[in-house]
């Protein structure tokens, strides 16, 4: 087949979660089919470099890039919030929508017989009318409007709370109809797939899990840090940085209060102020920055923890933790739509307290830690990419099917 892939930002290099699921099924329908890839770059992209470009390239038959056009400048941005609020379309929508993408893909569907258009995240459906007629699938990476509504709920600045309601308030009005119009959609958890169908989505969907390659993700057998406390995340995405922010401010205190030893690592870019000021003078506290290859920390780290309180989907960076059989400490919304079990292969603790208690219990209790290693490597097999993909497949097959 000839298959359309949209996305909203460059599969690669594998610089998150995000990346990462949309490398690995991009790659996989390029394994299949003819695929034609229309991304737009992210600003920044973490040094996007030619050669990211072309490693695309060497596997898909075309790859097309085009930045956003809000990105260009914060005026621009200011420019379309201040526009937004006079439209029907939610922010996320309509930041999107770039003329020059939309004739791209008019281009590319008026020269070539596209059998299927493959529509990774929601925004950009705002295209749809552009291939209407033909069979097309859309990926939710997570239910968006489940994930607006808890940063709404969330976020301490009462004007931003009001503005964030009223995009919440579009986004759900837009998810339901654009989603309707699509012939399947993939959620990535059957959490997600209930909580759509909770919404009054009528078409098939499919659930494919994220994944992780448990070949690359193993354990190597690094000595580990003693009482070492990892997290993994770029801290410039709000809900990582609310995550690490309640880390730091309200259980980190908790931890070293009890172990005063206790060392605390931040893996991913953009750390808030006061986790960079605490580094550069506490040799218990460590910031690395952006990594190409997060494995050595991992390997080397006691317990990972996912503090995560605003979202949805399922988290990729507890998938790859897995994967290298660590212990791993989590709010119940960082491992929702997993099928992770607290005390078998997680811990799962929803308040400071409970979440430094979760901790401690790994880093005091040998018997313990090495029973989650043991049986998160155990789950993590269940995730391979290689089988996930096999779903996505049936899902592009039923949608040209039944179109």
């Amino acid at each position: 087949m000839n298959v359309l892939f949209l996305s909203t930002k460059s599969p690669y290099p594998l610089i998150n979660g995000h990346s990462l699921r949309t490398y690995h099924t991009l790659r996989d329908a390029a394994r299949r089919h003819d695929v034609t890839l229309v991304t737009f770059i992210q600003q920044p992209e973490h040094e996007l470099k030619p050669e990211h470009i072309e490693h695309l390239r060497s596997f898909c038959k075309e790859v097309h890039t085009f930045p956003i056009p809000v990105d260009q400048s914060r005026a621009k941005l200011a420019i379309s919030l201040g526009c937004n609020l006079l439209s029907d379309l939610p922010f996320v929508a309509s930041k999107y929508d770039s003329p020059a993408m939309r004739a791209k893909i008019r281009e590319i569907i008026a020269n070539n017989k596209i059998d299927l258009v493959h529509v990774d995240l929601l925004p950009l459906s705002v295209y749809l009318n552009e291939f209407s007629h033909l069979p097309k699938i859309l990926v939710n990476h997570n239910v968006e409007s489940v994930r607006l509504q808890r940063w709404a709920e969330s976020d301490p600045s009462p004007l931003k709370r009001a503005f964030l309601k009223l995009q919440w308030q579009r986004l759900c009005r837009f998810e339901k109809e654009m989603v309707n119009r699509f012939d399947r959609c993939i959620a990535v958890s059957e959490l997600d797939r209930d909580v759509l169908l909770g919404m009054g989505i009528t078409i098939p969907i499919s659930v494919v899990p994220n994944g992780t390659n448990t070949e690359f993700f193993k354990p190597m057998g690094r000595p580990p840090v003693e009482n070492s406390v990892l997290w993994l995340g770029h801290m410039d995405v709000h809900t990582n940085r609310d995550a690490v922010l309640y880390f730091w401010r309200e259980i980190c205190p908790l931890i070293r209060q009890r172990k005063p030893d206790a060392e605390f690592i931040f893996v991913g870019t953009a750390p808030p102020r006061e986790i960079a000021d605490a580094a550069a003078g506490d040799l218990r506290v460590k910031v690395t920055g952006f990594v190409d290859d997060i494995r050595t920390h991992v390997d080397e780290a006691r317990v990972v923890v996912v503090p995560i309180r605003i979202g949805s989907g399922t988290r990729l960076k507890i998938l790859d933790a897995m994967g290298m059989g660590k212990a791993i400490v989590s709010t119940s919304v960082g491992c929702e739509g997993l099928a992770v079990e607290h005390g078998r292969n997680i811990l799962v603790a929803d308040t400071p307290d409970a979440f430094a208690d979760g901790v401690m219990s790994v880093l005091v209790d040998r018997d313990l830690r090495e029973a989650l290693e043991r049986n998160a490597r155990e789950c993590a097999l269940t995730y391979d990419w290689g089988m996930l993909c096999e779903e996505q497949e049936r899902t592009y097959q039923a949608a040209v099917g039944g179109a």
